[in-house]
């Protein structure tokens, strides 16, 4: 694993999680990962901290898994994370003898962060690229291959297909599957004349055919009785993995990339192809997905979506106005924390208000907001729009933000007032409007 190139986007990925200590494996699922960096029973943030770093210098760097051990080992020794103890668990309060650190789960952190890392970025570009419409299973180098993971090697699907969401490798603790993008030309050669495969064996190259056909999928039930969850899980995958962590942020990433090709220079024929894609239908019913889960504690708090995008007349009024210069950060981004609450925002955002907050964005009277304490930091564009004879809607959207390493446009509060709070608001000295 090492010696592969590892793209940005992958150490970013895992740059950008946040510490999060779980005393079982199962208290920390599936998409929450995309987030959250966690081994089962790292308790303390000081061993967890000492242990993210370590894998994000062997992903940087490229070291080899026993370069990685001779580094860490005796710093997790000396801390006491090594060998068995005591503990009890905060969730039932059952005590059990627990394996900390050892040379074999030092194996699996460093394998499975890496090629979880090397994926997403894989699936990155892909996304990114208009000349690999497709991506292929393949099977590692592994002398015992899973069963399920044989039949789906050299499988060629377009990349978009909704198999990915479950297949998507690594596929379980020590899985060393992977994807490759393939062109359509590529796909016609594969289809005509087989995969070139190496025989270790035999010492020679031949040729596998690929299938093009998604296969018919079977399932397990399987319960996560730590999170209350019950789900069906397609035979062949380790529970847990039944994610394509490669789709993490993807329609925060992905808008972000469109309006990059798009240029700098937006202008008007642009800016209204912009705005047809966040009244998209499938924009938003994935926007209405991120505020379902939010809600229900699927997301955490950190996780970013696409809630819109800045017009190019706000762009243009800001570098004119204000001074302020976007580039093609102009998309705007919503956190998932924003949604599930916090103390210092005000808001009343409920699930139903998903389509109303897209809408203000499209179509909203739009304002800058200087800050009354003359903070320009606190500063923002704010979008107002009538949701009934009495009420409106006010986002509020700091133009200039880095979140999570992600820097963009994001909304910093969502609420409602009544029209004669917002007549006071749009004729008070602190809004000018963006026209």
């Amino acid at each position: 694993m090492a010696d592969k190139l590892i793209p940005k986007q992958a150490l970013d990925y895992i740059r950008n999680k946040k510490l999060r200590p779980a005393f079982s494996y199962k208290d920390v699922w599936n998409e929450e990962h995309a987030t959250a960096f966690t081994v089962a029973k790292a308790m303390q943030l000081d061993v967890l901290s000492d242990i993210k770093g370590a894998v994000e210098k062997a992903i940087e760097k490229g070291t080899t898994f026993e370069q990685f051990k001779k580094e860490l080992k005796p710093t997790l020794m000396q801390k006491g994370w090594w060998g068995k103890r005591e503990m009890t668990d905060p969730l039932t309060g059952e005590t059990i003898t627990a394996q900390l650190g050892s040379d074999r789960r030092l194996k699996t952190i460093y394998s499975t962060n890496l090629r979880s890392a090397y994926q997403k970025g894989q699936y990155d570009r892909t996304m990114e690229s208009d000349l690999h419409p497709y991506l292929m299973y393949r099977i590692g180098a592994s002398v015992h291959h899973r069963e399920q993971h044989l039949r789906w090697n050299n499988l060629i699907r377009p990349k978009d297909d909704p198999i990915w969401n479950s297949i998507f490798p690594p596929n379980g603790y020590g899985c060393k599957c992977y994807t490759v993008a393939v062109t359509q030309a590529r796909k016609e050669r594969y289809e005509r004349d087989g995969v070139p495969y190496y025989d270790s064996w035999n010492e020679k190259t031949v040729r596998q055919p690929v299938q093009t056909t998604a296969p018919r999928m079977s399932y397990d039930v399987y319960e996560n009785v730590r999170k209350g969850i019950v789900e069906r899980i397609p035979k062949g995958i380790t529970p847990g993995f039944n994610w394509n962590q490669g789709k993490a942020d993807r329609v925060f990433s992905s808008a972000q990339a469109l309006v990059k090709k798009l240029g700098v220079s937006m202008d008007s024929e642009n800016s209204d192809f912009l705005k047809s894609i966040a009244g998209d239908r499938i924009f938003r019913t994935n926007f209405q997905s991120f505020v379902d889960n939010s809600f229900n504690g699927s997301h955490k708090g950190h996780e970013i979506t696409a809630a819109g995008f800045l017009d190019n007349t706000v762009v243009q009024w800001l570098r004119k106005n204000v001074g302020i210069d976007v580039g093609t950060d102009t998309v705007i981004g919503l956190e998932s924390r924003l949604i599930k609450g916090i103390k210092a925002t005000r808001h009343n955002i409920q699930k139903t208000d998903a389509e109303i907050l897209l809408d203000a964005i499209l179509y909203g009277r739009t304002y800058w907001a200087t800050d009354p304490h003359g903070n320009k930091g606190k500063s923002a564009i704010v979008f107002f729009m009538p949701v009934d004879e009495n009420t409106w809607i006010k986002i509020a959207v700091r133009p200039v933000e880095v979140v999570n390493g992600i820097s963009s446009a994001f909304i910093r509060s969502v609420g409602y007032l009544s029209d004669e709070a917002v007549k006071n608001d749009i004729n008070g000295k602190f809004l000018k409007e963006i026209k």
